[in-house]
């Protein structure tokens, strides 16, 4: 008898040159619901009271960035093996904007909306170690930018690139270690990371016990990993939209149950990898990726609104942000972003020539035993080339 191949994931990638059709529209929707989140609706949505106040609309937006950068980001670091070219690559699609948006909020934005003068801005030592947020370490206010007395969070969206930034981390070294070509090693490390979050979701006692920082890296890693395994898997995990349907219905029967935590990083990472390999509606208006742009620029701009034009949150400021986050994020895209990502191969191909200087600093320690044996143990323990 003859049996009919399932089409999988990875048979679905590859007919679309490993470019999914629908990401770019999923990140920018997932944008646009953080920057409805902040400059509206806050915790108190929908999703919000519907799972028990497990997890909000603006949370669900970044494990859906999560899930999305664990799938993509993992290919080309599994095919090259090469960890300077990712980092590089990473950084290049990180930073430029970040700072360009870290300066700007510190020399444009806070001189507008502080109540101090500007003497004693500028003065301040708090204005200096907001820069901290661009070594992704968050510092969230500027002197004197206040509301009712209070400080006022500058760029609260930004918690979330640290945790990015390990994730990629942690990525390098699965790779370094040949976990990314040994795929069951990588598998068990979902595995023991979805268990922690599982436990230091519902255990209340673990979760105590645990620093925020720590909950919050498992919190979002955990769906980085399970895109990660979606893609290492990918041959054998079908692509299906009965199975994307019967994730959805997993996930709103446990996040009703108050089971969110059990279920939705076994369902979420399906879905938006399904449909992110889809071919949705809309993807000829998506030429430019603005989806960073918007998630790191619509704080600020939010702060700007409501304290130049003393508006509450509410649909008023959301369109007024939405209209010049977009506008700005254009101009980060064209004029920042995108230059910035077309001196990849430049600067890897630096960093691997300077890395290949210090080869013969290397050479001149070879007669010492304890550097012997060192080459001799990575001489031993070489990746493989083929995934197993």
């Amino acid at each position: 008898m003859f049996s009919i191949r399932r089409r999988t994931i990875l048979d679905r990638f590859s007919a679309v040159s490993f470019k999914g059709p629908g990401f770019d529209q999923i990140r920018l929707a997932a944008a646009m619901v953080v920057v409805a989140h902040h400059s509206w609706w806050g915790v108190n949505d929908v999703l919000y009271r519907y799972s028990h106040e497990f997890v909000h609309l603006g949370l669900f937006a970044v494990i859906v960035f999560f899930c999305i950068s664990g799938f993509l980001v993992t290919p080309g670091l599994v095919r090259s093996g090469d960890i300077i070219k990712f980092g590089v690559h990473r950084a290049l699609r990180i930073l430029p904007a970040l700072i360009a948006v870290v300066i700007a909020s510190m020399f444009v934005l806070g001189p507008l909306v502080t109540k101090g003068s500007l003497g004693d801005y500028f003065s301040d030592s708090q204005l200096y170690f907001y820069a901290r947020n661009i070594a992704t370490l968050m510092a969230s206010y500027l002197p004197g930018v206040t509301e009712g007395g209070r400080p006022v969070i500058i760029n609260g969206a930004l918690w979330t690139l640290n945790i990015e930034v390990y994730s990629y981390i942690a990525l390098a070294v699965l790779c370094f270690i040949g976990a990314l070509r040994h795929r069951m090693f990588a598998l068990m490390v979902l595995v023991v990371v979805y268990i922690t979050y599982v436990m230091l979701t519902i255990d209340t006692t673990f979760g105590a016990m645990s620093s925020t920082r720590f909950t919050n890296f498992v919190s979002l890693f955990v769906y980085f990993m399970a895109g990660t395994c979606l893609f290492l898997y990918g041959d054998k995990i079908p692509f299906s939209a009965t199975l994307a349907v019967a994730a959805f219905f997993f996930s709103m029967v446990g996040l009703a149950i108050g089971l969110g935590a059990v279920v939705l990083p076994v369902c979420v990472p399906y879905i938006v990898v399904y449909l992110g390999l889809s071919n949705l509606p809309g993807r000829a208006l998506f030429k430019h990726d603005l989806s960073y742009g918007v998630y790191l620029i619509h704080s600020p701009v939010v702060v700007a609104v409501t304290l130049l034009l003393n508006l509450r949150a509410g649909w008023p400021v959301t369109l007024i942000t939405v209209a010049i986050t977009l506008m700005l994020a254009y101009l980060s895209w064209t004029f920042v972003e995108r230059p910035a990502l077309r001196q990849k191969k430049v600067v890897s191909d630096w960093l691997v020539l300077f890395a290949g200087r210090l080869i013969p600093l290397r050479s001149s320690f070879r007669r010492l035993p304890l550097q012997d044996a060192s080459e001799s143990v990575l001489g031993d323990s070489r990746i493989p080339e083929r995934t197993s």
